[in-house]
Formats: structure tokens, C-alpha cells, sequence
């Protein structure tokens, strides 16, 4: 018999087969559980920007042939299927709700933010639309202080200020032309969505995930159930297509976003939303031959800055002090 015994840490694989795909797993697992709240939630809204950037480009696409009140609908009926097997085995647990209220409220704010961001993105570009849309960092971190009692220490407030001068610089105020309606609305739409992501934050402590997602989709059919019905537009095979594609990534951009600020501060996860106007660049210029100018280029570079910046805060462990016995 062997006398030589494997490391704890090691296992026997038969011959060929490595135990690299299982190590690297399993380290990702590791640093997953290790890393700190504010971390693991700005992986989660990285993602989410991704899948919400196509989202955006395939609601620009189709926003002009069809009304946006059955975009909506549409996708929101793709988000409850894919959504079923969470609500469905435990659907009284579900709609068990401590703060009906706010659910209610979170809802109607999603109405609105998606009304009013959604029209902006359809009618004016979208690197001009994000970057209008970038205003909610100011509202969200303002709000995480004054109705949440988050701290926010003077680094982050640094990292969100210069965020949002490289949307100024961008925008470049002051111009001759006149300020579009449609920007006004992106504007609103971005207040709107402040307070979706603080109403997260206050149902976090109670509401499950599920929960939220369910009142969300209720209150939304319950509102544009009947601009649907009236101004129903029957869509072709391909905008059909466009059209799955809104719901599925709605779902999974959704669900993100809704978990990341379960799991981070809000005035931490704020910032990171600055990485949107690279993905509105990039596919501005693919899909719609969008070209950004010279100051699209410098307030991007000062945008992903401060992003950079925001994610390297949010990594480093925090330690708090024992309470006194």
C-alpha cells in the first residue's frame, strides 16, 4: 500500500481530465463569499448595465413603429413568465407584503421612469439620453443621505461629482439651440428612477426579491392595460423578435439591478451607473451610426474614472466596531 497520501486539498481525476474547470469555480465561490456587500453588488450592476444596454437599443429600434404602453406591456409579460417558477410554488408568500404602500409606490415609479426614459432614448440619441439619465446618481446619493441615514464619506461624494462633470462636459450647457422636450424628459425620468432605487433600498430589510418584482408587474398591467388595448399595433415577425428580446433582457437586468441594491448601499452602487454611457456610445455608433464627438470621448474618459475608482472603494473590506457590552 501507497504510504503517500493525497493533500487534503487535492483529488485523484482519472487521466486526461482536468480539475482546473472545479478549482476555478470553486475559487470563485470563495471570493464571492469573502468579498463585502458593496462588491458583490457592483458585480451585480455590471452585469445588469450590459443586458440593459441591448435592452435599449432594441427599444430605440422599435419605439417608432409601435406605442410605447404595448412595448411595455409586452415586456413586462415576458419578465412574469420567465418570472413564474419564483412566484408560482410559494404565490401567497409572494404577495405577502409588510409595506403595501411602498410597493405601490415603487411601481407607479417604475411607470413613470420607464414612460419618460423610454421616450427620451426613442427620440434623441442615446448617448445624450444616458447621459441626461446620469443625473439620478446626484438624487440617489443625496436621497441615500437624507432618507436612508447611509453615510457617505467624502471619497465617494468626490467619485460622484466628477462622474457627473463628465456628463456636464458631454452635455456642453449653454449652447444656442433649445432645450428639447424629450430632454426635459430623460431628466425626469432619472429623478424617477432615483426613487426607484431608494425604495429598493428601504424594502430590502423586509420584501423578498420576488415580492418586489410581483407588485412591480401588477401595478404596471393595471395601469396600461387599457392605452394598450386602445392603441394596439399588431407587430411584424421581426419586431416580434425585437420584442422578445426587450423581455428577456428586461428580466435579467431587473432581477440584477433588484439584487444589487439589496445587497450594496445605495450611495456606493450609484456611481457605477456612469459605465452606461460607454455601452450608449458603443452601441449609439453600432446599431444607429451614432458618432460621439470630442466631448462625448473626454467626459467618457473622466466618467469611467471615477467608476474605476467607485468599484475599488467598494472592494476594500469594511470593519465595524463591536458594540460596547
Amino acid at each position: 500500500m501507497n504510504s503517500q497520501q493525497t493533500p487534503p486539498h487535492e483529488y485523484p481525476f482519472p487521466a486526461g481530465v482536468s480539475d482546473a474547470p472545479l478549482t476555478r469555480r470553486l475559487r470563485m465561490r470563495l471570493w464571492w463569499a469573502a468579498a463585502s456587500g458593496n462588491m458583490r453588488g457592483s458585480v451585480l450592476m455590471g452585469g445588469a448595465i450590459l443586458i440593459f444596454g441591448l435592452m435599449i437599443a432594441c427599444i430605440k429600434e422599435i419605439g417608432s413603429s409601435l406605442p410605447l404602453p404595448q412595448i411595455i406591456v409586452i415586456r413586462q409579460v415576458f419578465i412574469t413568465l420567465m418570472l413564474l417558477p419564483l412566484f408560482l410554488p410559494n404565490l401567497r408568500t409572494t404577495l405577502h407584503t409588510k409595506h403595501l404602500g411602498l410597493q405601490i409606490t415603487r411601481g407607479l415609479l417604475s411607470l413613470m421612469a420607464m414612460l419618460c426614459g423610454f421616450t427620451a432614448i426613442i427620440y434623441i440619441p442615446l448617448a445624450d439620453a444616458t447621459a441626461l439619465g446620469f443625473s439620478k446618481v446626484l438624487f440617489v446619493t443625496i436621497a441615500a443621505v437624507w432618507i436612508l441615514k447611509e453615510k457617505v464619506g467624502p471619497r465617494r461624494w468626490l467619485a460622484t461629482f466628477c462622474g457627473f462633470l463628465g456628463v456636464l462636459i458631454i452635455l456642453a450647457p449653454g449652447g444656442a439651440e433649445p432645450i428639447s422636450v424629450y430632454y426635459l424628459l430623460a431628466v425626469l425620468g432619472a429623478l424617477f428612477g432615483a426613487g426607484i432605487n431608494v425604495t429598493i433600498r428601504m424594502l430590502s430589510s423586509s420584501e423578498r426579491t420576488e415580492t418586489i418584482l410581483l407588485y412591480q408587474a401588477l401595478v404596471l398591467f393595471t395601469a396600461l392595460v387599457i392605452p394598450t388595448v386602445m392603441w394596439w399595433t399588431p407587430p411584424t415577425l421581426e419586431q416580434w423578435g425585437l420584442l422578445v428580446v426587450i423581455g428577456v433582457t428586461g428580466t435579467a437586468a431587473q432581477f440584477l439591478v433588484t439584487r444589487a441594491y439589496q445587497i450594496g448601499q445605495a450611495s456606493a452602487l450609484a456611481p457605477l451607473d456612469f459605465t452606461r454611457l460607454l455601452v450608449a456610445v458603443v452601441t449609439g455608433f453600432a446599431f444607429f451610426g451614432e458618432i460621439p464627438n470630442w466631448r462625448t470621448m473626454l467626459g467618457a474618459m473622466i466618467v469611467v474614472g471615477a467608476t474605476l475608482y467607485t468599484i475599488r472603494r467598494n472592494s476594500a473590506p469594511h470593519f465595524v466596531k463591536p458594540d460596547p457590552p
